[in-house]
């Protein structure tokens, strides 16, 4: 019986649109069979390998050689080999490592330009490799070409840091000379823009039903290393369902073995990626992916930054900026302020509000990405003990100070807590006042005044959201406007602070540069 191939997006050689059949062979129904939709061309399955951090295609050369010499792979697969630039550091100041972001629109590009349009792809990864094939399939959904990854039928990782990966942290920021590298920033613990891939992927590939544009199911199957003590378990196998424990260290696990079980497990996954259908058609009236998490899919993944604009206060100008994406991709601004309610109770650490993700990037984590030490929370629970101010509301536009945690590896120095939002009693509702929010900002430079003094810390940039938008009738454009009045006031009797504005989607950063450049085009007509 021929089986029924998956609608293609426009331009894709390999299929002819929605609705085509694709006839794998009634011998077989297999890759590799005559295909009878193309006048009996013959078509392929491939396996594409993808390497780690500081590595390289060779790092598959056992693996290969095993596997050429089996004659099932043979017959059905290509065998492709993935490379990136991956280095510790460069001396050429015209080069640089490039981000998982580019490496990930770098595989898309090879995979395009590839001279055979296989019929069917297996990814096999290794360590960072599984973080690049994450990126590249989140991307692919966040661009709507969720058609295109069809042909993909599994995903196979070993020893993928899917929640971080600290072992010798110093060491790699520090004796392996690689400070500032992008590549080794997202094996962090719970880096941001790790998460939010992995959040779009397990949404829109594990868990989904049918094939559209936003969403693909793919098998993924996570194998950690029973030795590994560069990837822990709970790291490698994280939350996807599919996993396995193989023998050997982080290196050695990708290795044959004289007991061959990584080549008996990697063989079942290629002949399950030949033999289980492709997934149907999305069934009509079914939410799309971005209906049902369209808040997930605005989010930047990767940090941006606009600026500077420089804007005349007082008698002096104040440099601003916007940085887009995971607030704990940024780094050199010595403090960031974070909105929260009137009982100063941080977001939970799973929470993508500007709160969680804070409270998350200051902890300090394990290995396997477990919080050991809540330096924002626990931090916030002691100021409020300290003013005797615990389980009780704090005045509107009150801000408390704590230490940055692991963000100080960042050169951030201090977390402010601006209490801007209140609780609407017997339900889940919040309100704003707009006073809280003009209150709020004076206090962030008092505060920070103050700290420069008692503390002797040397603060000279505050990056801060726009405070209490989206609640209540506080919109964006609102919040703007109240904190930049205040702002104004601030920076006119003190022009020594430069100030960052922080936005986690994509809209609110191209509406904040929209602002901020209509502000500017005012001074100078003025």
């Amino acid at each position: 019986m021929p089986t029924a191939g998956p609608a293609a997006a426009p331009g894709y050689d390999g299929w002819r649109g929605p609705g085509t059949v694709i006839f794998l062979g009634a011998e077989t129904g297999r890759p590799g069979a005559r295909n009878a939709s193309t006048g009996g061309s013959m078509v392929r399955a491939a396996i594409v390998f993808v390497h780690g951090l500081f590595s390289s295609s060779d790092t598959w050369r056992d693996l290969r050689a095993q596997l050429s010499g089996i004659p099932r792979i043979a017959q059905d697969f290509d065998l492709l080999f993935f490379d990136y630039a991956t280095t510790r550091t460069s001396m050429n100041p015209l080069r640089k490592s490039p981000t998982l972001d580019t490496v990930a629109g770098s595989l898309r590009s090879y995979l395009d330009g590839q001279p055979i349009s296989h019929e069917r792809l297996v990814f096999v990864t290794h360590s960072q490799g599984g973080l690049v094939v994450q990126r590249y399939l989140s991307r692919m959904l966040e661009e709507g070409r969720g058609w295109e990854l069809a042909r993909i039928r599994r995903v196979v990782m070993f020893a993928s840091p899917n929640n971080g990966s600290d072992l010798l942290l110093l060491a790699r920021r520090g004796l392996l000379n690689v400070i500032g590298n992008p590549q080794e920033r997202e094996l962090r613990p719970l880096h941001g823009s790790v998460q939010e891939a992995q959040r779009r992927v397990m949404t829109g590939i594990v868990q989904a039903r049918h094939v559209s544009s936003d969403r693909c199911p793919i098998p993924l199957v996570a194998y950690a290393g029973e030795s590994d003590n560069v990837v822990p378990h709970s790291s490698a196998v994280s939350v996807f369902p599919e996993t396995g424990v193989l023998p050997g260290d982080h290196f050695s696990v990708i290795r044959p073995s004289p007991d061959g079980r990584l080549v008996r497990a990697l063989l079942g996954d290629l002949d399950k990626a030949l033999r289980e259908p492709f997934p149907e058609e999305s069934v009509s009236g079914e939410p799309t992916h971005s209906q049902s998490a369209a808040q997930g899919e605005e989010f930047l993944a990767e940090h941006q930054m606009f600026g500077p604009v420089v804007v005349r206060t007082g008698d002096s100008t104040t440099p601003f900026f916007i940085h887009g994406g995971p607030l704990e991709q940024l780094s050199g601004i010595d403090i960031i302020v974070s909105s929260e309610n009137i009982y100063l109770q941080m977001s939970q650490f799973f929470k993508s509000s500007t709160s969680g993700s804070l409270r998350r990037a200051a902890a300090i984590k394990g290995a396997g990405g477990e919080i050991l030490q809540d330096v924002a929370g626990d931090s916030l629970i002691a100021w409020l003990r300290a003013h005797a101010r615990y389980g009780l509301p704090v005045l509107e536009g009150t801000v408390a100070p704590t230490p940055s945690g692991a963000l100080a590896e960042c050169d951030v120095r201090r977390i402010y807590h601006a209490a801007v939002v209140t609780p609407v009693d017997g339900t889940g509702d919040y309100t704003v006042n707009r006073h809280a929010i003009t209150r709020a900002t004076h206090n962030i430079f008092k505060v920070a005044r103050r700290e420069r003094i008692e503390l002797n810390l040397p603060l000279s940039s505050i990056c801060l959201p726009l405070l209490g938008s989206g609640r209540g009738d506080i919109t964006l454009a609102k919040s703007f406007e109240l904190v930049w009045d205040a702002l104004m006031t601030e920076l006119s009797a003190d022009s020594s602070w430069s100030i960052h504005f922080a936005a986690r989607r994509r809209r609110s950063f191209d509406l904040i540069k929209d602002l901020l450049l209509a502000k500017k085009a005012e001074d100078e007509a003025a």
